[in-house]
């Protein structure tokens, strides 16, 4: 298979949580990143809470 994605979810300490998919932990980071600038928190609030396979919640 080509598709090797995993949804990574990360929460901060409020309980902001974002999840989404990447292909590797360095791209998750990335898009972090840019998650975290674009809801005005700090990258490093953020804390990895999960991998998987699936999204947590079904769209």
């Amino acid at each position: 298979m080509s598709n090797k994605k995993s949804y990574y979810a990360f929460e901060d300490p409020r309980g902001t949580t974002i999840e989404f998919q990447a292909t590797s932990l360095q791209q998750a980071m990335v898009i972090k990143k840019k998650r975290a600038q674009e809801l005005g928190i700090p990258k490093e609030a953020f804390e990895l809470t999960s991998i998987r396979k699936k999204p947590s919640q079904s769209a």
